[in-house]
């Protein structure tokens, strides 16, 4: 069973790029880091982009094309939505563009 998180980075203007995961949320941290130890934060904008276009992600990182949901609809995560409970995403991970600086939080679960 999946643990369901979202993903994004805010930017400067306070905009939101994020994406749905599917598994793992609980444990993304510590691969964001490692992530972005070797990317910038514009490639995981990019990334989050690609992802949202086909409904998110089944993990972070991708590790190949298998790793996208492939849905018919895209399913974005913007700064409008991201206090919303996303396909029951108990967690986020929200990436300052500037400093790559990692927010996390778990979301209380809806009854």
């Amino acid at each position: 069973m999946g643990t369901h998180a979202i993903l994004g980075v805010k930017h400067p203007d306070g905009e939101i790029t994020g994406c749905y995961v599917h598994f793992d949320g609980a444990t993304i941290l510590p691969r964001m880091e490692e992530y972005l130890k070797t990317n910038t934060t514009t490639c995981l904008t990019l990334l989050l982009s690609q992802a949202q276009s086909v409904g998110g992600l089944r993990s972070f990182p991708p590790e190949d094309a298998g790793d996208f949901l492939e849905d018919c609809e895209a399913y974005v995560v913007d700064a409008v939505n991201w206090n919303a409970y996303h396909l029951g995403a108990n967690y986020s991970y929200l990436v300052d563009f500037e400093t790559a600086q990692v927010a996390v939080s778990k979301k209380r679960q809806w009854e």
